[in-house]
C-alpha cells in the first residue's frame, strides 16, 4: 500500500488516543517520496542558558516511495509520533533513540502490540559508501553536546554561514561538501532548519567529506596550514 496523506492524518488521531492518550497536538504532516527514509520529524531547537530547550515549527514527514504492507507504515508512524512526543514536550533524550525514546517504544509495545524498529538500517552503510552528486552540509553542536546538523542549498550557503553562527546555545560550527549519498536523507534546507542527529552517526555519514572555509570572498575547501 501507499497511503494518502488522508489515512495518514487519520492514523495519526488514531495512534495518538491509543498510545498517547490523545495529548500530541497533530503538528503539520507531508509526504515525500525519499528513498532513503520512511519517515522524520524535524523543527527549530532553541537551547537556554538555564540549560532548558524548546522546539518549534515541529512537522512529520512520510515517504510513500514504496509500496510496502501497512503494519511497516504504522511502524514508522508511531516511531516518528515518538520523535514528536519527546520533542514538543522539549524533553532532553541522552541520543536520538536513547532512554526516554525506548521507555515509550517499549509501554507502546507492551501495551497495543506494536512492533516498532530502532535498528540501524542497514541501507545506511550502502549510502555512506555510495557517491553522488556534491551537498553542503552544516554542523553544530548544542550545549547539552548533541548534535544537529542540516543540508543547505548551494545558492544559500553565504547567507547562513554567519546566521548559525550566532545562533544562541550552539557552538563549534562547520561546514562540509560531501558527495555522499546518505545525504539525500535530509532536506535541502534554503532557510536556517537543523535536525538533531546522533553524534556517532554523523561522524560516519561524514565520512569522506571535505571541510569547507569562508575568507569572506569565497567558500572553499579548507586550506591545510
Amino acid at each position: 500500500m501507499r497511503p494518502t496523506l488522508d489515512c495518514i492524518v487519520e492514523r495519526f488521531d488514531y495512534f495518538n488516543q491509543l498510545c498517547f492518550g490523545g495529548e500530541l497536538q497533530r503538528p503539520p504532516i507531508k509526504l515525500n517520496t525519499r528513498y532513503a527514509t520512511m519517515g522524520y520529524t524535524s523543527g527549530e531547537c532553541c537551547e537556554y542558558e538555564d540549560g532548558t530547550i524548546q522546539w518549534k515549527n515541529l512537522r512529520i514527514e512520510i515517504s510513500i516511495r514504496r509500496d510496502l504492507p501497512e503494519y511497516e507504515y504504522t511502524d514508522t508512524l508511531v516511531h516518528e509520533m515518538i520523535h514528536y512526543y519527546i520533542m514538543s514536550n522539549n524533553l532532553q533524550d541522552d541520543s536520538l533513540h536513547g532512554t526516554i525514546f525506548r521507555k515509550k517504544m517499549e509501554e507502546i509495545t507492551k501495551n497495543h502490540g506494536i512492533r516498532i524498529t530502532i535498528a540501524f538500517d542497514p541501507s545506511d552503510e550502502e549510502m555512506v559508501n555510495k557517491r553522488t552528486r556534491n551537498r553542503y552540509v552544516c554542523t553544530a553542536e548544542l550545549n547539552d553536546g548533541h548534535m544537529l546538523v542540516a543540508v543547505v542549498a548551494r545558492n544559500m550557503i553565504f547567507q547562513l554561514w554567519d546566521h548559525i553562527s550566532n545562533w544562541e546555545g550552539i557552538s563549534n560550527v562547520h561546514w562540509y561538501v560531501s558527495d555522499r549519498q546518505i545525504f539525500e536523507k535530509f532536506p535541502v534546507s534554503v532557510s536556517p532548519r537543523m535536525f538533531h542527529i546522533d553524534a556517532d552517526k554523523l561522524q560516519h555519514y561524514l565520512t569522506g567529506a571535505k571541510e569547507l572555509e569562508n575568507t569572506g570572498e569565497v567558500i572553499r575547501i579548507k586550506q591545510n596550514t
